[in-house]
């Protein structure tokens, strides 16, 4: 129970808290042209030769893959799916530019000439989202790890340490080690700084951080209790320790 209403907060720049429900943030990598409409996206009809040009695997994350955007191809429909989410339809705007129903969301393919596309750009929640094509075996390999993690529910190790460290720091009404964070994280993360701080330091001494599981998104879920309330934790880190993406929300009733 919450002592007392308090304002809560979605950073939502990595692998963590869902954008939507077709589509995971990640660190904003470049950016392209977004087609512009004053009303509903108007669908056009492309033919099956143009739109196999996009079918493969993307890589989401700039070093480290973080997670994979599977397109695919079934008649004339373009399909999408993030690791760990299921498939959603895709509708062309124009021959690159595509758009979704279920979620305020566009794409754009990267394409040379004729040739598959090189990468996809994800236009969402005010970020464009670079993700280059990958190999399909790397893909494979990523998704059937990814899953088997997911699976198994065990934490990623250090998750838990760079938790406490996080609420350590808010709780002296100081800012998160920024060092530990991703670039682009740590952007999101300052221009909500000072009510992420009086949020909550409003709720007391920090009381305990227990696993709940590991979402499927890939991210560790932590329930952190405070004196006078708790919050749902979200937390990824890349491969080496620093927080790639982060998410707070109140826990279910």
């Amino acid at each position: 129970m919450m002592g007392k209403p308090t304002r809560w907060w979605k950073i939502s720049t990595s692998l963590l808290v869902c954008l939507a429900p077709a589509f995971v943030g990640v660190a904003a990598q470049g950016s392209a042209p977004n087609a512009a409409s004053s009303g509903p996206a108007q669908e056009v009809t492309l033919d099956a030769a143009m739109l196999k040009r996009y079918v493969g695997n993307y890589q989401m994350g700039e070093k480290d893959i973080l997670g994979v955007m599977t397109v695919t191809l079934s008649g004339t429909q373009l399909m999408t799916q993030m690791s760990g989410q299921p498939a959603v339809n895709v509708y062309a705007q124009t021959p690159t530019h595509f758009f979704l129903k279920v979620v305020d969301a566009t794409l754009d393919f990267v394409t040379q000439g004729n040739a598959p596309a090189t990468a996809l750009i994800v236009h969402q929640g005010g970020m464009d989202i670079t993700m280059p094509r990958i190999d399909d075996a790397v893909a494979a390999h990523f998704n059937a790890e990814f899953a088997a993690r997911v699976q198994s529910n065990t934490p990623r190790p250090g998750t838990e340490a760079a938790a406490r460290d996080f609420f350590a720091r808010i709780g002296k009404g100081q800012p998160p080690d920024y060092s530990k964070m991703s670039p682009e994280l740590a952007a999101v993360v300052r221009q909500q700084e000072p009510g992420l701080i009086d949020g909550v330091g409003s709720l007391g001494p920090l009381q305990s951080i227990t696993f709940k599981g590991v979402g499927p998104g890939g991210e560790d879920t932590y329930l952190v209790t405070f004196l006078t309330g708790a919050l749902l934790l979200h937390i990824n880190l890349d491969s080496k320790g620093i927080i790639s993406g982060l998410g707070l929300q109140p826990p279910p009733t």
